[in-house]
């Protein structure tokens, strides 16, 4: 098996995730292509759409895995906490 097999076989959505997280802080969300996650990955761009539809299914994966990081606030706050909570976790 070539090394690139062997990366592609390691290739989930957790790590598409993980390294579009880490592109996104170095580039920032436009330097975020498909063709550049592939890059990172080292990987063929053709190979990402085994878990992804598309840029915009990554994006909704890269918002819910930064949401599922926000802090709940408590049961029956009003919106206003959640914002506030939320814009918290963002700047952590």
């Amino acid at each position: 098996m070539s090394p690139e097999e062997e990366r592609q076989k390691g290739l989930t959505r957790e790590r598409l995730v993980e390294a579009a997280l880490e592109l996104i802080n170095d580039e920032g969300l436009e330097g975020l292509s498909m063709r550049a996650l592939a890059d990172r990955l080292e990987v063929k761009a053709a190979s990402l759409y085994w878990h992804v539809r598309d840029r915009r299914e990554l994006l909704e994966l890269l918002a819910e895995s930064i949401l599922d990081g926000v802090r709940r606030t408590r049961p029956g706050a009003g919106w206003r906490e959640d914002v506030l909570a939320l814009g918290e976790a963002l700047r952590r």
